[in-house]
C-alpha cells in the first residue's frame, strides 16, 4: 500500500516525537551540543553578502510583525528572563 505524502509526512511526524520523547537527557544534552557545533561552524562560514540579507531579512520580519505575534513574543521574553535569572 503506497502512502500519500501527507500520511508520509504524518508518520515521519509522529516517528519523531516518539524517538525524542524515549530519548535519555544525556542523548538529548549531546544533541543539543551537536547542533550548537553546526550552528558555531555556519555562522563563521556565512559571507558578508550572505549576513547582510539575513540582517535585511530580520528586519523585514520584525516590521510585519502582528500584534499579537509581539505579545507573544513579549511573554517568551518575559519567562525567558525569569529562568535566565533563576539560573
Amino acid at each position: 500500500m503506497k502512502l500519500s505524502p501527507e500520511e508520509r509526512i504524518e508518520r515521519k511526524r509522529e516517528y519523531q516525537k516518539r524517538y525524542h520523547q524515549n530519548m535519555t537527557e544525556e542523548e538529548k544534552e549531546k544533541v543539543r551540543e551537536e547542533s550548537k557545533r553546526y550552528q558555531e561552524i555556519y555562522r563563521q562560514n556565512r559571507t558578508e553578502e550572505q549576513k547582510k540579507k539575513s540582517k535585511e531579512y530580520q528586519e523585514i520580519y520584525r516590521q510585519n510583525r502582528t500584534e499579537e505575534q509581539k505579545k507573544k513574543l513579549k511573554e517568551y521574553q518575559k519567562r525567558y528572563q525569569k529562568n535566565i535569572i533563576k539560573i
